[in-house]
């Protein structure tokens, strides 16, 4: 990724459960607003069990706390009920994990502890 406003954006992500095995994840977007370490706001554009080919806006504000950085995303621009509701669910669950990563940069989803 370029950080660079109006920049393009590509990236894929695989999601496993136990239903699923390995299901491929496209996103796209650009950015449309970056102020360092206060604020990223994008596109955000992903496939038919996304946000079926529309483009929506992640908003990611950053701020400095004792021991830490507190981060709120806000995601807006969604085609139908069903879409935001998938993605309200998700963002949970990605911030974790993100959150897992950036506190133990080893740990991986191959490699857990306990």
């Amino acid at each position: 990724m370029k950080a660079e406003v109006n920049a393009p954006f590509f990236f894929e992500t695989r999601f496993s459960d136990e239903r699923v095995k390995g299901e491929r994840h496209p996103h796209y977007g650009r950015f449309l607003k970056l102020k360092p370490n206060e604020q990223v706001v994008m596109t955000w554009v992903t496939g038919p069990e996304g946000t079926k080919g529309e483009e929506t806006v992640v908003t990611v504000e950053l701020a400095s706390r004792a021991g830490g950085t507190t981060l709120r995303l806000t995601h807006s621009g969604f085609p139908d009920e069903r879409s935001r509701r998938q993605h309200e669910d998700a963002w949970p669950r990605v911030l974790q994990h993100l959150d897992e990563v950036l506190v133990d940069p080893g740990r991986s989803d191959t490699r857990r502890d306990g």
